[in-house]
Order: structure tokens, then C-alpha cells, then sequence
């Protein structure tokens, strides 16, 4: 074979492998893109999918059962070609019967946004207001609700005011 033949084959067979692996990655929903990602963390590793909210300029909430048992939260962002993980937030236990709601605050992107998430255990509990802001208050299959609120810009070192609504 001559040398132009086979830098044609190889030209083709590379272009056939990137267009396959785009064509993968663009039929991939955020929560398939976690769990595809191999981490070392159990807090980090899903189990279970709970919801998924689109926010803005392709970014994504995922949250999640984790592999110990508690709910994580991670914000995944979509690039040209497949996504990226910006943050996945620790963990709050599903099982607290002494709470009736749980939150952790995360910042990200360099401390310009952040999310202020939590578990919803009382159902008696109507509305969640994080610094007498609405949060989004959504339903799980498991008796808990997730709520959220999502915001821009670097915030003062005490954690934003929760208040739970009955």
C-alpha cells in the first residue's frame, strides 16, 4: 500500500471514533455523565437518581443517592461536547429523626455562585424560605423532598437564614 492510502484509512478511522464518541456525548443526559465518572469518594458516587433541575446556560442540578446512603448534590455544566462537573456537594443523611430539615450551603465557579440545598423531612412543611428568598421545594418518591436556591455573587461568612414555613 502506498503511503497516501494509508494516511486516508487512518484520517478515516479517527474521524469516524471522534464523530461516534460526539455523537455518545451528545445523546448523554447529566445524570448518565455522573455516573459515568469513576470517583474515589462514596459521598461522590451515585446510586440512586432523585431529581434533576435545568437552571441556566446549560448548568444542571443533580441530586442523588450516594453509596452511603445519604443525598448528594452536584452542579454539572454542559460544553460543547460532553459535561462538566463543577461541584458535587457533600452529603446530608436521609435519616434524622430529630430534624425536620437539613441544609449544606456550596460555592463554586471561584466563591461567584453558590447553592444553598437541603433535605425537607416534615411533610407538614409548606415553603422554605433561604434569606426571605423561595426556595424550590421538590418531591421524592422516598418521603423527603429536596429544596434548593441557587444564587450569584460572593456571600458574607454567615450562612444564609433558613426558615421553614408550616
Amino acid at each position: 500500500m502506498n503511503k497516501k492510502k494509508i494516511l486516508g484509512i487512518t484520517i478515516m478511522v479517527v474521524s469516524i471514533c471522534a464523530l461516534f464518541l460526539i455523537i455518545k456525548n451528545v445523546n448523554q443526559s447529566p445524570y448518565d455523565f455522573l455516573k459515568s465518572k469513576k470517583s474515589s469518594s462514596r459521598a461522590e458516587r451515585e446510586t440512586e437518581f432523585l431529581c434533576q433541575d435545568d437552571i441556566e446556560n446549560n448548568k444542571y442540578t443533580v441530586f442523588y443517592a450516594n453509596e452511603n446512603g445519604n443525598v448528594s448534590c452536584a452542579i454539572i455544566k454542559r460544553g460543547y461536547f460532553t459535561y462538566n462537573i463543577l461541584k458535587i456537594s457533600s452529603e446530608i443523611s436521609i435519616a434524622n429523626e430529630t430534624e425536620p430539615a437539613d441544609f449544606l450551603f456550596s460555592a463554586y465557579n471561584k466563591g461567584q455562585n453558590w447553592i444553598y440545598w437541603g433535605i425537607v423531612r416534615d411533610d407538614k412543611i409548606r415553603q422554605v424560605l433561604i434569606d426571605e428568598k423561595e426556595a424550590n421545594l421538590v418531591d421524592t418518591a422516598y418521603g423527603f423532598r429536596i429544596c434548593y436556591l441557587m444564587g450569584t455573587g460572593i456571600v458574607k461568612s454567615t450562612l444564609p437564614k433558613c426558615e421553614l414555613i408550616y
